[in-house]
């Protein structure tokens, strides 16, 4: 045949391998051209190194010495990625023990070298199914390996080596695992494929099979000792051929990972209880974290809901110079003087003094301690109460010192059970007899250990109860339309001149929200880094079971090379793997964090989960950061693995 004839050559092969401190030489020497549309058998005994050339041949396995070319490309100096383009595009493998996927049905498997090019999905699926039917298997395409028989098999691994319209079949050992009548409609697919203009190399030990090829090879002991033709070699009629695989180039990048993310999905569902296990840790790390984050973010709203109901401009002033510097000296500081002078100002809503006392209250047999609040008319405003029953102090019950009360809700309920009316009664407090003119309830969290509360003018307190008591606080409200802020500094200021000196502090509520949401936050922070180590131990878990998952799948990660995939390509599917594992872990998770959350609303409303979207968005990219991160050794211990080492571990 003319030189440009030439498929493939080799030149001087020698290929070693190391067993222990020794090296083999399991190939020597080997030299042999194959023309374009040969039949070729390659015979020898069991470690003769007929499977080795057949390696080397089919670009699984490189030569130590010498060099070979296929298609005039020197397989020596290819790259990786050339390496395996020339096994996508020229070359389909026809294996003895079929190597086809377990958990992927015929037409799947038939379609995997397809994945790795840029044949569009359609296309891909149609000409499965055109080879599946070309070869009798039109009723068995959504089988699974496990339910076809030997034979049936064998065709769909022929079909998978047809997928790209590979110019060369290698079939190693193709009737070894066949029974007699299964191996001859073997012989006759091979046949038919070589008479359709397909260069066919046979690796066998059976000489009948060798016999049907025009040309026979014999090595043994790792040289040839034999080449020639095969005039008896029957000469079959010629078949019509198959049609030419279109768009057999690499896909581009983003078909690729669409690809990888079908298969990564295939790969789960065909792997269930490794899924769920890899998911697990991630499942729970997200649900802790999104819990975590949600309940802090339910106790912020509502403790600032419950201030809020307290008036947004409410300031108050208190002697001493914070609560963590108290000043015995300073204990006076406040007066009413002061009230009246900073009731003056245009931007006071209104004003009230307050002083206390801790004293018995009694009715009726019924004692207990209370603290009574000496407090204006303002008070009540200023502080945001609700009155049940009655009303506030009047100026006259002010002016007068009027022996009046005004009682909390757990003052009245213990005072007169029985929904007794407290309206107009008489309770006494210090020995002093009080008539009841209102209930009120304070805004804000309700605290069941609090001591229960009343209060009357501040008149009445002085004269009647305490005499001479200190101010202990000064509280006002900010009229709507005037700054608080502003508001502050001018209280500050005034009180600076008045008394010369800073004896006083102030708080407002906006303060108060602050600090409330500083802590908030630090609880909250607190929170998430405590569920954010079981979201780490989470990814550790991901990348052991995506580790031991490539040692399972090592048979699997062979055949995707043998039919043309690239390292790069079985890296990014073991990462997008492991980035699906957690993006469905993290779903998984919030989904359960949610149902937690509707769950704990149904059974107490003392327990609050607020769900907000940056959380939830912020977890699921993390978990998919985790899959990425934690997924890399194992997709790089994946790609690294050798072809033909790969295929021997079934």
């Amino acid at each position: 045949m003319a030189s440009n004839d030439v498929l493939i050559e080799l030149k001087s092969i020698w290929r070693h391998f190391t067993s222990g401190t020794e090296t083999v030489a399991v190939l020597k020497n080997i030299s042999l051209t194959i023309h374009r549309g040969e039949m070729v058998a390659i015979v020898g005994a069991s470690g003769s190194g007929k499977s080795t050339l057949m390696n080397i041949i089919g670009c699984l396995d490189m030569p130590t010495i010498g060099e070979m070319w296929v298609k005039s490309i020197s397989t020596r100096h290819a790259s990786s990625d050339e390496i395996a383009q020339l096994r996508s595009q020229n070359i389909g493998f026809i294996f003895q023990r079929y190597h086809l996927m377990p958990y992927l049905n015929a037409r799947e498997n038939v379609a995997i070298p397809a994945l790795y090019t840029a044949m569009p999905a359609a296309e891909r699926q149609k000409r499965a199914e055109y080879l599946l039917t070309r070869l009798g298997l039109q009723q068995r395409m959504n089988y699974k390996p496990v339910q076809l028989s030997g034979g049936q098999q064998q065709r769909v691994s022929i079909a998978r080596a047809l997928m790209n319209g590979a110019e060369i079949i290698l079939a190693d050992e193709p009737t070894g695992a066949l029974d007699s009548a299964s191996g001859q409609e073997l012989m006759g697919i091979l046949h038919s494929l070589h008479e359709a203009g397909h260069t066919i190399i046979i690796v066998t030990h059976d000489h009948d099979v060798a016999n049907q090829a025009q040309r026979i090879i014999e090595i043994s002991d790792g040289e040839i000792i034999a080449d020639r033709s095969n005039e008896r070699a029957a000469s079959l009629i010629p078949q019509v051929a198959l049609p030419a695989a279109q768009a057999t180039g690499r896909s581009p990048f983003w078909q690729s990972i669409q690809e990888a993310i079908r298969m990564a999905w295939r790969s789960l569902l065909g792997h269930r209880v490794r899924a769920f296990l890899s998911m697990l840790g991630i499942i729970i790390g997200i649900s802790s974290v999104v819990s975590s984050m949600a309940v802090g973010e339910g106790a912020r709203q509502s403790i600032l809901a419950e201030i809020s109901q307290l008036g947004t401009s409410t300031l108050e002033i208190r002697p001493g110079l914070g609560w963590d510097k108290p000043r015995p000296d300073f204990e006076r500081a406040l007066s009413l003087d002061d009230v009246t002078m900073i009731g003056q100002a245009a931007y006071v809503d209104s004003i009230s003094p307050e002083v206390g006392k801790f004293t018995r209250a009694i009715r009726g047999g019924k004692e207990l301690m209370v603290s009574v609040s000496g407090v204006s008319n303002g008070y009540f405003r200023v502080q945001g109460l609700n009155f049940r029953s009655g009303n506030g102090f009047t100026q006259g019950d002010l002016d007068d010192r009027e022996p009046v009360v005004i009682l909390d809700p757990q003052l009245a309920k213990t005072l007169f059970p029985n929904d007794e009316d407290p309206m107009g009664e008489i309770i006494q407090m210090s020995g002093i007899p009080l008539r009841v003119i209102g209930v009120a309830e304070k805004k804000g969290p309700k605290s069941s250990n609090s001591i229960p509360g009343a209060w009357i003018p501040y008149t009445s307190l002085l004269v009647r109860m305490s005499g001479d008591t200190p101010v202990e606080a000064i509280s006002l409200r900010v009229r709507d339309g005037y700054s608080l802020l502003e508001a502050q500094k001018d209280v500050e200021i005034r009180l600076d001149r008045a008394h010369g000196r800073r004896d006083f502090f102030t708080l407002t509520n906006d303060q108060m929200t602050q600090t409330i949401q500083k802590a908030s936050a630090s609880m909250s922070l607190l929170i998430t880094v405590i569920a954010g180590i079981s979201l780490l131990v989470g990814g550790v878990g991901v990348m052991n079971i995506m580790l031991v998952s490539v040692t399972e799948r090592t048979h699997e990660i062979g055949i995707r090379l043998s039919v043309g995939a690239r390292p790069i390509d079985i890296m990014r599917q073991f990462l997008v793997e492991a980035m699906v594992v957690c993006a469905l872990g993290g779903a998984i998770g919030i989904a359960g964090s949610m149902l937690a959350g509707v769950i704990f609303s149904w059974l107490t409303t003392e327990f609050t989960m607020a769900f907000t979207w940056p959380p939830v968005v912020l977890a699921c990219g993390f978990s998919a950061l985790i899959g990425l991160g934690f997924g890399f050794f194992p997709a790089r211990n994946a790609a690294r693995l050798h072809p033909t080492e790969a295929l021997a571990r079934e």
